[in-house]
Formats: structure tokens, sequence, C-alpha cells
């Protein structure tokens, strides 16, 4: 088995343009907003768009050819030589079997995609977001997707199990022998196992090898160590054939009574829900952005993200490098869609359900980070609603019969109760409001009542937005539970009745980081991440940091008099000697603060106080600095202080090696800061790229509002941008940011194959 990326030099027909690029690509990155176009808001204002991506696909003389497409944005047609071979709708990645189309040159490949606002909720993107790739597989071959490596400990040695199947297409039976050879972290092979095989004529044939592994290293968050398996195939005349696929050890159980356990040790999931889209590469996923965001969230303290829909290989290789658990649900919504004209493959291709999950699930059961499938978000087929109970556990048998080695869940929340629920339940009124409604069926427990049988068909109950149900529920029902989605505002308070419940085996808030769709009116992002769109550390995620149990930490922020909202400023001039609210979020159990040394008073912070100390002081310039205790000894400081007139930019690069094999881009963080250095966040002065050596991708702020006309030009927002580039070659890569009446600042990558 051979599989070749085609994710080079794809041409791009789209709004009446003709261009050239590589993929991943996403067409409506930093497109310009249509803030008058129907259904905008839930793609960012982003009109209905279409585009073609052609290619021209390599001769295929003999042997099975299929081509995979990952992570498309948007729905529509893949074409070959203008002859339709498939349809395409949503991220699950599309086997495509094309053999027999590739025997002569100039075989043209074509996708045709369209993105609307009304397709969904949240940002859809147009293009590709993960990649495409043509596997050919020889007459008698190992079939793609089917290796699988499961690992098990033994008294004290550790195995890889192997499983795969393998296709003999030929007239003739074959006798091979079948050689798995696992690899550790730095390559060096540290098991082996071979075993002689028969694979009949015209059939296809599964088998399994357990190969044990020397010195072996569990896979965990905090040592995230992979290996690599090889399985191949040798023929009688010494012909080979290989497929190969990374795996960590890791176990995964549950218990009944105390919750998950991975490799033995019982583990609580603290995460957010984290969008495949971000607002400078839109759905276009990369390595090296995706490992960037997922370092950012674990700096917090975050064990685990949740994704809706199957990620790229890039976010699932990050997943595993980082040290990250990935939750995942298959679908976003089943029948009853979450947008005017959304629905998923029930609504439009019933017959593509079970590929989606086969596809998904293969694409992610040996990625370590994998800890639990989803059915489905957020869907009121939870409520039996659209033939939900059935849907529900078909697609739960669909996927444990690709992998059992991980639990299954469904999320729900309390939705508004139809008057046929409500009668059923013994409620025969009628409500003026949908919260009158949901309170008389709390009455009845229609929760609980009408999704049991959709909770009885997986390992666990997904709740959204439900923490004060875990106790009840506990009394109720005794089941597991994980909380899919939270409320960042009430993040205390689900994060400590998680800890509470052993039956609760994790937290998810919503949402890791800003994204790209509509937020309130007139913004182009969700603004209510833990980090920002340029993936910084927000107020709420500082607070979370806290929360989840960080130590020796302490943070200052201000209500803003204009806002009302937390704010990290200490520059309030038009409201000199006024009263001010100061809140320090600590994880000690006293605050004092001073302001340039005179104590403003102290305060109990600590858990009973939900790790706040509030204060009222009048606002004068200067630097306010908070000291916390614990048990009476210092624990922490932080300072806030009045910053100057902006004076100079400065850069700083979150990775100053690029590879082109990886596709990686380069990130560039800029700060508009005074003289000495700190940052000025109420400046708002427009700011200037100049890249040389690469193509300027992306030049953004954290502005839910931004609005852009030149692609080089951004203004800074809180003091601070993104600028973002993708190098054009080998070599050194330059970029210059200046503006109005600062001093620039450059910066440079090396750039290496």
């Amino acid at each position: 088995m051979k599989s070749v990326d085609l994710n080079t030099n794809w041409n791009i027909v789209s709004g009446g343009e003709e261009y050239t690029c590589d993929l991943p690509y996403d067409v409506t990155a930093g497109a310009r907003r249509d803030f008058e176009c129907a259904f905008g808001e839930n793609n960012g204002y982003i009109p209905t768009q279409t585009a073609v991506f052609t290619k021209t696909l390599p001769v295929v003389r003999r042997g099975k050819a299929y081509v995979i497409v990952s992570g498309s944005l948007g729905f529509g047609e893949v074409y070959v030589d203008d002859r339709q071979v498939a349809r395409i709708c949503g991220r699950s990645p599309v086997r495509i079997d094309v053999t027999d189309m590739l025997c002569s040159s100039h075989v043209t490949l074509k996708i045709a995609l369209t993105s609307s606002p009304v397709m969904s909720d949240k940002y859809v993107g147009l293009g590709i977001g993960g990649g495409v790739r043509l596997v050919t597989e020889d007459v008698c071959d190992i079939r793609d997707g089917t290796l699988f490596v499961k690992t098990a400990v033994v008294g004290d040695k550790t195995y890889a199990d192997v499983e795969l199947a393998v296709r003999n297409d030929g007239d003739d039976t074959q006798k091979l022998t079948l050689d798995c050879s696992a690899f550790n972290a730095r390559g060096k092979r540290c098991g082996k196992k071979q075993k002689k095989i028969t694979v009949r004529a015209h059939s296809v044939k599964n088998f399994s090898a357990r190969v044990r592994i020397a010195k072996a290293y569990e896979w965990t968050p905090a040592d995230p160590y992979m290996y690599s398996m090889t399985a191949k195939l040798v023929f009688q005349d010494g012909a080979e054939c290989e497929a190969s696929t990374p795996f960590g050890i890791v176990s995964r159980s549950l218990n009944g009574s105390r919750g998950l356990y991975v490799n033995g040790k019982n583990t609580k999931l603290f995460g957010a829900y984290l969008a495949h889209s971000d607002a400078a590469l839109g759905g276009a996923s990369v390595y090296v952005a995706e490992k960037r965001r997922l370092e950012a969230l674990k700096a917090i303290g975050y064990n685990a993200v949740h994704f809706v829909g199957c990620p790229t290989e890039a976010a699932l290789s990050a997943s595993d490098d980082v040290g990250m658990y990935a939750y995942v649900d298959m679908f976003d919504c089943l029948v009853e869609g979450k947008s005017p004209l959304d629905g998923h493959v029930f609504n439009f291709y019933p017959d593509l359900c079970s590929c989606d999950v086969f596809e998904s699930v293969a694409a992610m059961r040996n990625h370590p980070s994998v800890v639990m499938y989803g059915v489905a978000d957020d869907v009121p087929e939870c409520y039996g609603r659209n033939n939900g109970y059935e849907i529900i556990a078909g697609i739960a048998d669909d996927i444990r019969l690709v992998d059992d080695t991980r639990p299954v869940t469904v999320s729900s929340r309390e939705f508004v109760p139809t008057s046929r629920e409500l009668e059923n339940a013994g409620v025969r009124r009628r409500f003026d409001t949908p919260s009158a409604a949901v309170a008389a069926g709390r009455e009845k427990d229609i929760f609980g009542s009408l999704t049991q049988e959709a909770f009885n068909a997986v390992d666990v109950c997904g709740f959204n937005y439900l923490y004060p149900l875990y106790d009840t529920d506990k009394l109720k029902r005794n089941r597991l539970i994980v909380g899919s989605r939270t409320d960042s505002a009430r993040a205390f308070d689900s994060v400590d009745e998680t800890e509470k419940n052993a039956l609760v085996i994790g937290d998810f808030c919503d949402c890791g980081m800003d994204y790209l769709g509509g937020g309130a009116e007139g913004e182009i992002l969700h603004a209510n991440g833990d980090i920002d769109a340029t993936a910084r550390e927000s107020i709420i995620g500082a607070y979370k940091r806290i929360i989840l149990g960080g130590r020796n930490e302490a943070f200052i922020a201000v209500v803003d008099p204009d806002t009302d909202k937390p704010v990290a400023v200490w520059n309030h001039p038009r409201h000199l000697g006024q009263t001010v609210t100061v809140r320090v979020y600590t994880s000690g159990d006293v605050a004092a603060l001073y302001l340039d040394g005179r104590l403003i008073g102290r305060k109990l912070a600590g858990k009973i106080n939900k790790h706040i100390a509030v204060f009222q002081t009048e606002y004068y310039p200067g630097t306010l600095e908070a000291v916390c205790y614990f048990k009476g000894v210092e624990c922490a400081r932080a300072r806030l202080k009045t910053a100057g007139s902006p004076k100079t930019v400065k850069l700083s690069a979150y990775d100053k090696t690029l590879y082109l094999s990886r596709g990686d881009v380069g990130f560039v963080s800029v700060d508009v800061c005074d003289r000495d250095g700190e940052t000025v966040t109420y400046a708002m002065r427009n700011l200037t790229a100049q890249v040389e050596g690469a193509k300027l991708v992306a030049f953004i702020n954290a502005d839910p509002r931004l609005r852009k006309i030149d692609a080089d030009v951004c203004p800074a927002y809180g003091g601070r941008a993104l600028c973002v580039v993708k190098p054009d070659g080998e070599g050194k890569v330059t970029v210059k940011v200046s503006g109005d009446g600062l001093t620039a600042s450059r910066i440079s990558f090396k750039v290496k194959p």
C-alpha cells in the first residue's frame, strides 16, 4: 500500500478569480465581510460562495486506487474527468474508489464546493481543511485504514496487538510472511513479530499479531511518548508492501462507581470545546497552528479538548505530541439542524452515515490522545425525536464495531418540551413562554425520563449546561456523566461539582478559543474563549488557571467603568478620582491590594469566595500590586501598571524554525509598548506588516468586530495583533511591523526542508 499526498499546486476558481495554492486552504479565511447578507451572522457575515479545486492525478496501472479527502469545508461533489464519483458534506474523511479511472494520463480530479451561512450555526469555511491523498493498493496488499494497534499490559510485559486486513484480488492463493515491527520515539526498533499467513484468491482476510514492546513507556499528558508500528507483507519472491501508523501505550476503562481510569489511574477530564477553525487560518488545519493553541490551553491547566466532527490528522498529531486528551463527537447534529437548512447526512445523504463513522473512527483510533467518542453534540434526538433513540443506538454500535477500546457518549441539554411530551408526562396545560414549559418539565423529570433510552445506548451520559443535576442524577440513576458543555461564566461551580462527584468523569467548558462565526450582532468572532483569537490568555483563562488548581497564582482585573467588563487595564483617565472595582483572582486565601505602595485593603479570597477578592478604590494612575497569602504565608504577587504613550513595536515568534515538509506557518505576536516595555492596552494605532521570503497569510487582532480593508494593515486591539506568514521556500523569512509614530521592529525565521 502506498499513500501519496496531493496537497500541492491546486488550481482554484472562486469569485471570478483563478489562482494556484497548496492545501490545506480555506478560500473564505480573511474574506471581506458582507454585513447585509442573509443569515451571515452564522458564518461571520460571509455570504454563500462557491469554489472549484482541480488537480491532475498520477497514472495507476494496477490494483486498487482511492482518493481520500479530509476536512472538507462546505458541501459539494467530487468529479474525475467530469464524472461525479462522490458527494461530500462535513469534515469526516471521504474515501472515493477511483480504480480503473486512472489508466491514462491527464486525469483531472475536481472538487466543487459550496459554503452558505445557513449551513451551520458556526463558521464552515470553503475549501479543504485537512488534505487530499491518493492511496494505491497492489493486487495483494494491506487494506488502507485497517491497521489498528491496541496495547495491553500483562504482568510486567507490555504488548502491542496488531490488527489488519489483507485483500487478494489475484487469481492465485498467496502465502506470505507478516512482519510487524514497533519503533520507539527515536526510531529504534523495540519489538518484532513474524508469522506465516495465507490469503485465498479474490478474498479479504483479517489477521492479528502480538508484538512485545521492550522498555515500554506509557503515553500520558505529562509524558506523551509515541511509538510507530510498521506492518509488512513479504511475498515468496521477495517483494514487499507495508503500512505504518503511530500509536501510544495507553489503556482506558470505566468503573461504575469511580469513573474513568487511564493507565490504571483514576482520571478527571478538564477541558474546553475547541472549534476546528480559528480567526487567522479559518478552517485550514496546520500542525504548528494546532500545536500552538493546544499548548496555550494546556498552560491554563486543561488536560483535554472537545472536538465536534472528526479532527484533521494535523490536529490529532498535535494532541498526541502536546499530551492533550481529545473527546470527539462524530456529528454536530443528526436530523434536526441547528440552523435553517442545517442537518447532517440523515437529511441529505443517509447512505453516507456509516461511512462517515467508519472513516472517522479509523482515522482516530491509533491516536492515543483520543479518549472518548461522542455520537453527536447537543441533539434533541436524545429526547427520542426524529426516531432519535434508534439513530443514536445505531451510531454507537457502528463506533464500537470499528473501535471497542474507548467509551462512547451522546450529549443533550434541557430542551423545551413539546406539548405531546408534556401531555405524556401528565401536564396538560399550555405555557406562554419556553422557560415556563421547561420549569413544568422539571417537576415531572422530563429530561431524565426522555433521555433514559438514548443514554442506555452509550457508556457515558453527556450533560450540557446541567451541572446542578449531577447529585440528583446520582441519587436517581447512579450512572457515569460527562459535562460535555458547561458555561464559562459558571466555571467555578461546574468544576467544583465535577471534582466532588466521582461519577462525573469530566468538565468541558464552552469555549477554549475565540472562533470565527457570528457572535453578538456585528461581531465576526465568538469572543468568550479562554484564549483569544491570537492565542493569548484571556481574563477568564487566567481565572480558569486558578480554578483548575494553579498554585502561587494571582491576576488583577479592573471592571471597565464604561463597559462593566473586566479588563487587565489600569488606564482610565476619564474616570480620574472616581471609584472603580478591582478584582484579584488568586489561589491564596487572602489578598492585599496596594497602589504605588499604599495599602488599599485586605480581602478574603479562597474557595469560599470562588478565588476572587473584590476591592473598591479610586482611580489614579500608578502601579496596582496584589500580594496574596495562603495560611499566612505569601504565595503570589501580581501587578498592573498604568502604561505610558505608545513608543515602539515589540515582536515575538512562537517558533522561529519552520519546516516546509510540514507546511509550517510562522506566528508573530505584535505588542505596542511604551518606553518601559509595558504593553499599551489602549493603543489603537494602525500597524503595517512587510514580509520578505514569505507570503502574508493573515494580519489580525482579537477584536470581535475586526473590519479590515488592507491585508497588510491591522489596527492594534488591546495593544496587540498577530501576523501569520507562510514561507516561499528554504532560507530566511523576515517580518517587519511598523506603525504611525512607533519605532518599527523586525524578526526572522529560519526555513528548513
